[in-house]
């Protein structure tokens, strides 16, 4: 491939960029016209409006630097990032775990690239890329990252009044749990994201990684809740949307390989004590992606070209 700048740069080599902002990292990949990952580059992510502006602009532009060519030359641009995303002016709201409350993403970057800049919520994103992935268009994702979220694609994205469709993280299980920080208490996100459940597992002296090990009351106690909980949100995803595909994905999950067979197999000894729902069958539903880490920033590019409303296949 030639240089931003070379004029002789051929037209069928088509590019689009895909940046995703999570809480933890930024990923940002960069797709051919058969949507394979052609360049990628990966850096932490740094908070508030001005951190996640230049972590942005920094993973662009090194993707660009390996796929060899400038911002310019991409032929579609999409962002997904976590909170209220309005897809029309690329404004976002309420992303807690990023400290932002109002920041219009879509015009402080639009300069720098040639394309309309499309930004859509991280998670929607996501599934887009799962249904391309999975050669479906019934999918549900659910992400167990720093913050946890669910996005359906049902034929098209399911997304709601405000586009908020999908933020499950913040139902409450306990009004008098753990503060979370969208300012309500008992959260299923103070539970089992990321976020509250790393310094939790410190504070017990526990290893996520390896919690299905531990032979002691306080681990016992832990693997029992969280595989609960889990079990709990996939439930209610299940029954809300009933999809043909219920993708478990985040660095949660990544984290431990010992937590989806945990779900599943208590789906599957519960379903054998009650009629309905299924939870035998819902627990033959949950699948993962290979390329789970990738997922956010293919989604986002797949946005970026278009595929706002689910991915045709």
């Amino acid at each position: 491939m030639t240089n931003a700048h070379d004029d002789t740069r051929e037209e069928t080599a088509m590019l689009s960029l895909g940046i995703d902002i999570g809480a933890t990292k930024a990923h940002a990949v960069a797709l051919d016209e058969d949507n394979t990952v052609v360049a990628e580059a990966a850096a932490f992510t740094r908070r508030g409006p001005k951190g996640v502006l230049s972590v942005l602009m920094d993973t662009a532009t090194s993707v660009a630097s390996k796929a060899g060519v400038g911002l310019r030359d991409f032929d579609g641009v999409g962002v997904g990032i976590p909170g209220v995303v309005n897809r029309t002016t690329g404004e976002i709201t309420s992303a807690v775990n990023l400290l932002i409350e109002h920041m219009p993403l879509g015009k402080m970057i639009a300069e720098h690239f040639s394309v309309p800049v499309r930004v859509d919520n991280d998670v929607k994103a996501t599934v887009v890329a799962a249904g391309m992935a999975l050669k479906s268009l019934s999918v549900t994702y659910i992400n167990f990252g720093t913050g946890v979220a669910a996005a359906t694609l049902d034929g098209r994205v399911i997304r709601g009044k405000d586009n908020v469709a999908g933020e499950i993280g913040h139902i409450v299980l306990d009004p008098n749990g753990e503060p979370c920080r969208c300012g309500q208490r008992g959260c299923i996100e103070t539970v089992i994201g990321g976020v509250y459940l790393a310094p939790r597992m410190d504070m017990l002296d526990l290893d996520w990684t390896r919690l299905n090990e531990s032979d002691t009351p306080a681990g016992q106690a832990a693997l029992d809740q969280n595989v609960r909980v889990i079990a709990r949100v996939v439930s209610l995803v299940a029954l809300a949307y009933s999809s043909e595909h219920i993708v478990l994905g985040g660095g949660v999950i990544r984290a431990a390989s010992w937590v989806i067979p945990a779900v599943k197999r208590f789906l599957t000894e519960k379903g054998k004590v009650t009629t309905f729902p299924d939870y035998a069958h819902i627990s033959e539903q949950i699948t993962t992606l290979d390329s789970d880490l990738r997922a956010p920033a293919v989604g986002a590019a797949l946005i970026g070209q278009g595929w706002t409303e689910g991915y045709k296949l």
